[in-house]
């Protein structure tokens, strides 16, 4: 009976990949293995002292928001906190997309757009990447146009490929797309170039952001988004109360208050990256994909098989299915000690595996 009572769109999803199995190096997850700050962490703690946690959160985030917008430069009315970026991306579906609507999405990327897309009822028009994982801006145009696509959704850069646009091409979308165009810009901070600036220029664009990458505090769940004011008049519609807890909030509040910290261990981060591709790229059997994103792209010959190959010594990545990606791993940038040890185990992972 209770298949019977499902709604079509359900039964026809596919699970998100679960957590992955346990390991000493954990490289999966595009998450920032260096951690808080320590004087970060001491802040926080330090704010744990006569917590409120019997008082429902601030359900607007007002703080918060105050301190990003003096990051962004974008006015408070025009932001909104979300739990994670996937309840935002979630809102703007519910906004935009019912039973038969179409939206544009190039492959690959991020898997949560489509998935909200597909539970709305929505039809996915994907868009293969060429050679190198490049997008080709003219045929997201054209197909935004042909299909009359409510939203098109461009991760920049791109996860899982590292691939970035350029402003001018994501201009072109942004004029030439008759709906949304949404730019996620959740490694904005690995990058260094945004478009959140114009969105009181482009009352079609929505940009999201993530405190879970650079910011290292992916375990509370706190994301945002910035739009022009007649798209926030309609997210202030369909989003709940209470969204993000007072404890996230005020931990990512003190992340902000503190943020040259951050920005000098952004410096740390980019040598380590660096010199992370330098060593990838002196290994003749695989294919190193430019990123400027946390993590890092290769295509290899018997990717599964080098996946379980690592995971037998302890180090998981993240494989993929069938597809463009079946013979990819994806890796996350870890502190230089580890991504050390990477190199070394993948090098004897590849020996075994071709031998």
């Amino acid at each position: 009976m209770i298949d019977q009572l499902v709604r079509k769109e359900v039964v026809e999803l596919k699970s998100y990949p679960e957590s992955g199995p346990a390991c000493t190096i954990k490289m999966d997850a595009n998450e920032n293995e260096w951690g808080l700050p320590e004087d970060i962490r001491a802040a926080i703690a330090r704010g744990m002292k006569d917590f409120p946690f019997q008082r429902y959160p601030d359900s607007d985030s007002t703080k918060l928001r105050k301190l990003l917008c003096d990051y962004t430069r974008v006015p408070g009315k025009n932001l909104m906190v979300g739990n994670g970026s996937d309840e935002l991306i979630n809102y703007v579906v519910n906004i935009f997309i019912g039973p038969g609507d179409k939206t544009v999405i190039p492959q690959p990327t991020f898997s949560m757009y489509g998935f909200f897309v597909s539970l709305a009822g929505g039809v996915v028009a994907e868009l293969d990447t060429h050679a190198g994982f490049n997008i080709d801006i003219h045929q997201i145009t054209e197909t935004a146009s042909r299909e009359k696509a409510k939203i098109v959704f461009l991760c920049n850069p791109n996860n899982p490929t590292g691939t970035v646009l350029s402003p001018g091409q994501i201009k072109e979308v942004i004029e030439e797309s008759p709906g949304i165009v949404v730019v996620d810009e959740a490694y904005y901070e690995f990058y260094g170039r945004t478009v959140i600036d114009w969105i009181q220029r482009y009352d079609n664009l929505i940009v999201l952001r993530t405190l879970s990458k650079a910011m290292a505090i992916g375990g509370l769940r706190v994301g945002y988004l910035a739009a022009g004011d007649r798209i926030m008049e309609y997210l202030s519609r369909v989003k709940v109360p209470y969204n993000v807890g007072s404890f996230s909030q005020n931990a990512a509040c003190i992340v902000l208050e503190n943020r040259e910290s951050i920005d000098k261990w952004l410096d740390t981060f980019i040598k380590a990256r660096e010199d992370f591709i330098n060593s990838l790229s002196c290994i003749e059997v695989i294919t190193v994909f430019p990123t400027q994103g946390n993590f890092v792209l290769l295509r290899m010959k018997e990717a599964h098989r080098v996946w379980s190959k690592l995971l037998e010594r302890g180090i998981l990545t993240r494989k993929f299915g069938r597809g463009v990606l079946e013979d990819c791993l994806r890796v996350t940038v870890c502190p230089p000690g580890q991504n050390r040890v990477f190199i070394r185990e993948l090098k004897e992972c590849i020996r075994e595996v071709y031998s």
